[in-house]
């Protein structure tokens, strides 16, 4: 993590969250200004809001493998950490959870922290949402974000598939957009990621490819 900076990543995430936050503020106030109801219940911000979390850090996600583990790879500069006296799947193991971690824990409070900001500024200043806030919808929200969180984390190890065939950093990049765009794009209110075995199935092949590459490092020179 001191190599390749990641604390400086922490900038980008914000900037997100920021860009993110304005432009579901700009649709809570448009409401306001236009008198409509069109959302009506927290759960329909609340899937805004997932929904560009999940785009924009598996995207993020992307970039980071392609920076923890292609360019390694393209650049050959892997070849030097592979003479450490630490085992080859360690080294690989730690960067792939690096990904995970990420993707997961970003995605965790980035949700958190919006949705928390939506509820504070309905219940305190303008009250737009008719729906009466429970305990229940906030357990709900939060069973959700963290599904949603452990999945996304999952699926954001893909993109290695792709990106380890011809160690391509854009291969890597694009299939993270495609994917996240695939699960998440909206057709009258439904998305794949409504379908819980999809969320669910695609982690789990992001978990299986992570598997794969590890168990295979030993064998596999870089070319």
């Amino acid at each position: 993590m001191k190599k390749f900076k990641l604390w400086g990543i922490a900038k980008g995430v914000i900037i997100c969250n920021l860009a993110i936050m304005a432009f579901v503020t700009a649709i809570y106030f448009g409401e306001i200004e236009e008198l409509n109801s069109s959302f009506s219940t927290y759960d329909s911000f609340f899937t805004i809001i997932e929904t560009l979390i999940r785009v924009t850090f598996l995207i993020f996600a992307s970039v980071l493998m392609s920076r923890l583990v292609i360019e390694e790879y393209r650049n050959k500069t892997i070849q030097l950490m592979f003479m450490y006296p630490i085992s080859r799947k360690r080294i690989l193991e730690s960067k792939l959870i690096i990904v995970f971690a990420f993707t997961a824990i970003v995605i965790f409070l980035s949700n958190t922290a919006l949705d928390a900001i939506v509820i504070l500024i309905d219940q305190v200043f303008y009250n737009i949402i008719p729906e009466e806030l429970t305990t229940e919808t906030i357990i709900k929200s939060f069973v959700r974000i963290v599904f949603t969180s452990l999945s996304a984390g999952g699926i954001s190890l893909i993109p290695l598939y792709f990106g380890m065939r011809k160690y391509s950093v854009p291969t890597t990049i694009v299939s993270g957009i495609l994917i996240s765009s695939l699960i998440s794009s909206n057709t009258n209110g439904f998305t794949l990621s409504n379908i819980i075995a999809i969320p669910i199935g695609l982690c789990l092949v992001g978990i299986l490819i992570a598997y794969m590459t590890i168990r295979n490092v030993d064998t596999k020179d870089v070319v």
